[in-house]
């Protein structure tokens, strides 16, 4: 499988000030709306998380369009490759939809996998 590896560019205090700035951001596997949880504990307590509050998919940010924009300078769809956050637990997954940053898109089509595995 091909890898990528991604640096990010954004301080994560500045992630969240921007993710309640503009509302909501948007999961990259099945397009659902993303929650801003709090700051993790052991073994991850300066990292944020994430949850889709579509089909549970729990990233530092990564795991949406917005902020994979922010972290990586780049668009989700770009890599093309199924993806998973290094901090929070979920499945593998390629992203997928409209990207409500840049506009490109890629179907979904009939299979996706997400944290909860539908």
């Amino acid at each position: 499988m091909a890898l990528r590896e991604h640096v990010a560019y954004v301080p994560y205090s500045n992630l969240v000030a921007q993710f309640e700035d503009t509302g909501g951001w948007t999961c990259v596997a099945c397009g659902g709306r993303v929650e801003f949880r709090g700051f993790g504990h052991e073994p991850r307590p300066r990292v944020p998380l994430f949850e889709c509050a579509g089909c549970g998919r729990r990233s530092d940010g990564c795991q949406t369009f917005e902020a994979h924009h922010l972290l990586y300078d780049g668009c989700a769809l770009e890599d093309d490759v199924p993806a998973r956050c290094g901090h929070w637990l979920c499945e593998w997954a390629r992203a997928a939809g409209t990207c409500p940053v840049c506009g490109a898109r890629r179907s979904r089509g009939p299979k996706y996998t997400t944290a909860r595995g539908r």
